[in-house]
């Protein structure tokens, strides 16, 4: 009875050990969801053609880019409609809805300019590169 109490102990710690480290990976993911974010860098001259921070109107566009940037694969690249592109200028906000596909893409809604209300996708590490956080400081205090 001593040794099964002994291997039922070792036996328990082998099967909760991986998830006490899961618990911590997934609390030091930060939620987006419902932030503000401005463009800094990037940014494009004119809204309808020219380099610069593009959202996409399909999230498939989206993440069809961020594959083919991540694994090299442009030869098997999808071709996106440059009619569904959005061109944001230096200082446009978006706030993020929510993220897909495995925090790879997030859905955006705009906040500035002609498409200003309308959803769109954004890939997470332009997001990272080319925005900022807006932080409000807290007036109740």
């Amino acid at each position: 009875m001593k040794n099964f109490k002994k291997y039922f102990l070792i036996f328990s710690l082998i099967l909760l050990s991986p998830a006490i480290f899961t618990e911590e990976n997934i609390d030091s993911k930060k939620d987006l969801n419902g932030t503000i974010w401005h463009l800094v860098k990037n940014g494009s001259q004119h809204s309808s053609y020219g380099n610069g921070q593009v959202v996409y109107f399909l999230s498939s566009d989206a993440y069809h880019t961020h594959r083919s940037r991540k694994f090299q694969t442009w030869d098997i690249f999808s071709m996106v409609d440059g009619r569904n592109l959005v061109r944001l200028k230096k200082h446009d906000g978006i706030k993020i809805i929510k993220s897909k596909l495995n925090n790879s893409i997030y859905e955006v809604e705009l906040l500035n300019g002609f498409y200003k209300g309308k959803t769109y996708y954004l890939i997470a590490d332009e997001l990272e590169k080319n925005f900022k956080q807006d932080i409000k400081a807290d007036e109740s205090i």
